[in-house]
């Protein structure tokens, strides 16, 4: 049976806390990490007037609250990034000081973003990486039957952490949506052949939704042999020269740019399937999730194009972006 409310001054505040009910709230939330309704039940209030005692807390000074001093420095970088590249909204994480990997890092700041800003209806599109594994892999559980989640490039057979179709089903399992693989491969042999794959009436139909994304989620990945794309064997040194010759130097969702943003186009572009950098643009919030000094070309590259509406990174990196002269 629920406690019953009483009011302020009919409270049995213990001694230590000098028989003032806002500093014994305060002690509570903030030093036991009660929750709010938990301090309310141990108080025998509402969970509003708990509320209420923690912003007098704070109106009385009773307790302070300040941001360290690194943090603010990430929220300077974030909001010049967010400015010089019309960003909607730009998250930097701090440099770390664990033994944990940049793209772990910024995948999990990317699944708590990506929690706050879904939608209950959303079409979410999902491309491929490291990163974007991360990100599906740190997701809390929630239940949102309504999201549906898409994969907007076709598979290969590679390493795990390519896996498009892992990433994607990760996301939807987290979040309790609809997963909607795209049961297609990447790359096709010959332009012939992609134009079959898209007559079928299946793919017909995916593409539609693929198309109807609301959010997009991707990464960027420049080109040395390092580079996801390249260790997953979706592609090979010798089949992007062409691309390195043309200016190339990110690729994103499996499309390549140069170091001003444009498309580079070769014939691997015939034989792919999957959103079109064009198609990704048209798509309202587009998320990417990137880091690494070795990466900011790339990164660069990416938003100079205008295909983010929200960046998550690192500090290093994001540094390394904002000292660099457009």
């Amino acid at each position: 049976m629920a406690q019953p409310r009483v009011k302020r001054s009919e409270l049995s505040t213990p001694a230590e806390f000098a028989g003032d009910p806002i500093v014994w709230a305060a002690w509570l939330y903030y030093e036991e990490r009660m929750t709010q309704e938990e301090v309310a039940e141990r108080l025998g209030v509402s969970r509003a007037s708990v509320v209420n005692f923690l912003q007098e807390a704070r109106d009385r000074n009773i307790v302070t609250i300040a941001v360290a001093s690194e943090h603010l420095q990430s929220v300077q970088i974030a909001r010049e990034l967010s400015r010089r590249y019309s960003l909607k909204s730009c998250v930097v994480i701090p440099q770390g000081h664990d033994d944990f990997p940049v793209y772990e890092r910024i995948g999990r700041a990317g699944a708590r973003l990506l929690m706050d800003i879904l939608e209950p209806d959303d079409v979410l599109g999902v491309s491929w990486g490291r990163t974007v594994l991360s990100l599906s892999a740190e997701l809390a559980s929630a239940k949102m039957p309504g999201v549906t989640v898409v994969q907007i490039a076709g598979s290969a057979i590679g390493t795990t952490e390519f896996s498009p179709e892992l990433c994607t089903t990760n996301i939807a399992y987290r979040i309790g949506g609809r997963c909607v693989n795209l049961h297609a491969p990447g790359i096709v042999s010959r332009p012939d052949v992609k134009k079959l794959f898209m007559q079928e009436s299946s793919l017909v139909e995916q593409f539609k939704l693929i198309r109807s994304c609301t959010k997009v989620l991707f990464g960027v990945a420049n080109l040395s042999h390092a580079s996801t794309a390249l260790r997953s064997g979706y592609m090979t040194p010798e089949k992007i020269k062409p691309y390195v010759k043309g200016g190339a130097v990110a690729v994103m969702s499996g499309r390549f740019l140069d170091a001003e943003g444009n498309t580079v186009l070769g014939a691997l572009d015939e034989q792919m399937i999957g959103l079109t950098l064009d198609e990704i643009a048209k798509i309202p919030e587009r998320i990417c999730v990137a880091g690494g000094v070795e990466k900011v070309q790339a990164i660069r590259a990416m938003l100079r194009g205008e295909y983010a509406t929200i960046l998550v990174t690192d500090e290093p990196t994001a540094r390394a972006l904002v000292d660099a002269k457009d």
